[in-house]
């Protein structure tokens, strides 16, 4: 293959032209940016190219490519409480709720005064805190405040992650070796 090369060409064009290479594993474009097809070694830099608010390598597969997918309509909503919602989701927490708007508490019985709502009046309006439904660690939810903080608008301000609700069972699932906690993540801490 070397005498196609000009008589001109260098000693390392020449021997690279010997090189016979196998281009039958070699991912194509269209699979590379795709979620479901792009090889695991991969994904971390499609991740990085789609703009994925939050990435860990320790992840198992389906989770980085869920991340992955779930990307593109996160940023579509970004600055929503749908966009918040879907960050959620894609975080394993599909059923939380958010609640906006802390002064809106009403004195009709629908509250209760368990120190979990304030009376803010009217300066309250941009103030929001997330409901978790499902136990998660203390790291997990400082990644979703990291999350959070990304995907929310820049003008409201997240005061806590509440998994009050989300109780732990003396069932042996989970170990009381301060991984999990009871209650809220002040968000105010770094």
């Amino acid at each position: 293959m070397s005498n196609q090369l000009p008589n001109s060409s260098t000693p390392l064009e020449k021997a690279l032209a010997n090189v016979a290479y196998d281009f039958s594993n070699t991912p194509t474009l269209l699979s590379i940016w795709n979620a479901d097809t792009c090889p695991v070694n991969l994904l971390p830099y499609l991740a990085w190219a789609l703009s994925v608010d939050e990435w860990d390598n320790t992840w198992s597969e389906g989770r980085k490519r869920s991340a992955i997918k779930a990307a593109r309509e996160i940023h579509r909503h970004k600055g929503t409480p749908g966009g918040v919602l879907a960050a959620l989701a894609a975080l394993g927490q599909p059923d939380a709720e958010i609640i906006e708007r802390l002064h809106a508490n009403r004195h009709d019985g629908s509250i209760k005064r368990n120190g979990m709502h304030k009376r803010m009046g009217l300066a309250g309006w941009p103030y929001f805190r997330v409901t978790l439904k499902r136990p998660v660690t203390i790291d997990q939810a400082y990644l979703m405040k990291r999350t959070l903080e990304s995907v929310k608008r820049k003008a409201i301000w997240l005061t806590a992650i509440d998994f009050s609700q989300a109780s732990l069972r003396h069932n042996g699932k989970f170990k009381r070796n301060g991984t999990y906690t009871r209650g809220v993540v002040n968000t105010t801490i770094s």
